[in-house]
């Protein structure tokens, strides 16, 4: 790049024309269509939809912080072999911000563009353009390197999970299903001794391909819960044993933020935008790892958990930005059909959450379900069982199996509800089984034999 003398009005051009962007303008900001107009004071450019270009370029025109165009610093883009700048006249911008065609550039102290890497809170890809911000939350925990799948297993074969459409897909973009059970509390006791290497492997003999990890909030043993004995250190190494064990079979493995009588996501969010920067970064480089952020938000409305889900996503997506984001609905997770009239802000990868218990959810819910994907919203069944809602009662088979039939016909992922032998009819083992893997049909609740045939195929 060829260095020039400073102009005395280089100062007066940086401190008034350039004090443009104290932080840049984003980068999917409105398009750029529009046409030039002209009043007493010069010309100006109207956006198509809507506004006015000022402190920015529209193709090399430079329009000044009242939206006038200045003629004698107009410029274009130059490079050499150390990179590109952006010359105007004999001016070019160093360390600072420049909006150039609706997109946001930062130039380093040498004039030339930076690429790949962050400026200060914000992210510049490699075609230096701002495409993120970080969130203020800094993860604790250390990054792990990439894990090695098992021959022949789920994550073998089918790699890093995507969303298309309404779809869970593989990483080649085929159709996609996963069928597996969610833990109990990981801390209960009527659950936490299943979490171990052989009850994984017996589960994935199933057909089992996905685990969830039930990581409640405020319950004894939550995350956020410090009236009790249970140690934050505890449920962290739960967590990070039962991803290794499923990562070691080749499983995929749900972190749920497990909110329930807290009911209001938000009521923990500070709590919630540490774990989840902690566990983006901590299985950054792992493609098995999928985040479900609000178990069953209740007492409130869509707004607030959108709201909750625009802070948290932003900070999974610092650490990694494809893994899978599962995304709770008000009512205990049923209203999952109020998503698609207004989304979350990063739709990548993000799928949207329904419970149902056979018993106590029938057509009236199906049908939620159906006009969600419908209109075009992703949805994954993160918690189900066949009895009702309390986890009691009888089991409706022939509700279920109107709910196994939407499921399989709609290719929607599904989890079962819950690997324990509690005293409840969704409890998958039976009460009186006191052994933690290798169990046998007779050692199954009803509701495990149906789990278990039903992710078998039968």
């Amino acid at each position: 790049m060829k260095k020039t003398k400073k102009m005395f009005c280089f100062a007066v051009l940086f401190s008034v024309m350039f004090a443009i962007l104290a932080f840049p303008v984003k980068s999917d900001a409105a398009s750029m269509a529009g046409k030039w107009k002209k009043d007493s004071n010069g010309y100006w450019y109207q956006f198509n939809s809507g506004g006015y270009a000022k402190s920015e370029y529209i193709n090399g025109s430079w329009l000044n912080s009242k939206g006038y165009w200045e003629k004698k610093w107009d410029g274009k883009w130059k490079h050499d072999s150390k990179g590109w700048w952006f010359q105007a006249g004999s001016w070019y911008p160093k360390k600072q911000w420049l909006t150039i065609n609706r997109k946001s550039y930062y130039f380093k102290a040498d004039g030339y563009m930076a690429t790949n890497c962050w400026i200060g809170r914000y992210y510049v890809d490699k075609n230096g353009v701002w495409t993120k911000t970080k969130s203020g939350t800094s993860a604790k925990t250390k990054r792990l390197p990439a894990p090695t799948y098992p021959a022949g297993s789920a994550v073998k074969k089918w790699g890093a999970l995507q969303v298309k459409g309404t779809n869970l897909c593989t990483a080649a973009g085929t159709k996609v299903q996963l069928k597996g059970v969610s833990t109990f509390g990981i801390i209960w006791d009527e659950g936490r001794y299943n979490i171990n290497l052989d009850a994984f492997k017996t589960l994935k003999s199933w057909g089992t391909n996905v685990i969830r990890l039930a990581v409640y909030t405020e319950e004894y043993g939550g995350y956020c819960n410090n009236s009790d004995s249970v140690e934050r250190k505890t449920l962290d190494d739960t967590i990070a044993n039962a991803v290794g064990y499923a990562t070691k079979l080749g499983m995929y493995v749900i972190i749920d933020w497990h909110i329930l009588q807290d009911g209001n996501p938000n009521t923990h969010i500070k709590e919630a935008k540490q774990f989840f920067a902690d566990y983006s970064n901590k299985y950054a480089n792992y493609k098995n790892v999928i985040y479900e952020i609000c178990n069953e938000p209740n007492g409130v409305g869509w707004s607030d958990v959108k709201s909750y889900a625009d802070t948290i996503i932003p900070i999974i997506r610092e650490n990694d930005s494809d893994a899978i984001i599962l995304v709770g609905t008000p009512t205990w997770s049923q209203d999952v059909d109020q998503v698609a009239s207004n989304p979350v802000k990063n739709k990548k990868n993000v799928m949207y959450v329904v419970h149902f218990y056979a018993s106590t959810h029938k057509e009236w819910l199906r049908d939620k379900v159906t006009n969600a994907l419908s209109a075009g919203t992703p949805v994954f069944v993160s918690e189900f069982s066949i009895c009702d809602a309390s986890g009691g009662g009888s089991i409706d088979y022939s509700s279920a199996a109107a709910w196994k039939k939407l499921i399989n016909s709609k290719n929607i992922s599904y989890v079962g509800w819950s690997l324990s032998n509690k005293a409840e009819t969704s409890a998958i083992i039976k009460n009186s089984c006191s052994k933690h893997s290798g169990w046998t049909n007779s050692e199954l609740s009803d509701t495990g034999v149906y789990l278990k045939n039903w992710i078998g195929g039968k």
